[in-house]
C-alpha cells in the first residue's frame, strides 16, 4: 500500500541494511577478518545478510537505543581523531643570518693548473662489425604437413 506515492517496505529495509552495515562497523567484538566478512555479506546479499547478522552478531537490537549508540561512537571517533596533538614547533633562532651575508675568508693560495696526461690505450679493443645493420637470423621453416 503506497504512503503519498512512496512504498514504505524498501525505505524500512534500505534503512535496516544501513543500520546493520554501521552496527558491523562499530561492533568491537569483530576483528580484522571476521568484520570484513560481515561487510561483504551484508554489503552484497542485502538483506538476507542484514536479517542474518542481526540474529548472530548484532551488538544494539533496539533501534531506539542504537542510535544514540552509534553517535556516541563515532563522536568519540571523531574526537580521538581529532584531538591529536599537534607536535611543538622548535624555536629556531636566525643568529648567523641577522649579521647579513660575509664571504668567507679564504688563505691565498696559487692555483695549480691540472697538467693534461694523455691516456694510455686500452689492452683490448673488441673487433667492429661488418656491417652496420644489425644480423637477423630467420627461423627455419615448418615441414608441409601431408
Amino acid at each position: 500500500m503506497p504512503f503519498m506515492g512512496i512504498d514504505i517496505l524498501p525505505i524500512a529495509i534500505t534503512i535496516f541494511w544501513i543500520w546493520m552495515l554501521v552496527d558491523c562497523i562499530t561492533n568491537q567484538n569483530l576483528r580484522g577478518g571476521s568484520k570484513i566478512f560481515w561487510l561483504l555479506v551484508i554489503f552484497f546479499s542485502h538483506i538476507i545478510g542484514a536479517v542474518i547478522y542481526f540474529f548472530m552478531r548484532c551488538t544494539q537490537k533496539n533501534p531506539v537505543t542504537a542510535f544514540t549508540y552509534y553517535y556516541q561512537q563515532i563522536r568519540t571517533f571523531i574526537r580521538q581523531s581529532a584531538a591529536q596533538p599537534t607536535p611543538p614547533r622548535q624555536a629556531y633562532t636566525y643568529n648567523e643570518y641577522q649579521q647579513g651575508y660575509q664571504a668567507r675568508q679564504t688563505p691565498e693560495q696559487p692555483v695549480q693548473p691540472v697538467q693534461y696526461q694523455p691516456q694510455e690505450p686500452p689492452l683490448y679493443t673488441p673487433p667492429k662489425a661488418e656491417y652496420d645493420e644489425q644480423l637477423t637470423i630467420p627461423y627455419p621453416e615448418m615441414p608441409q604437413q601431408k
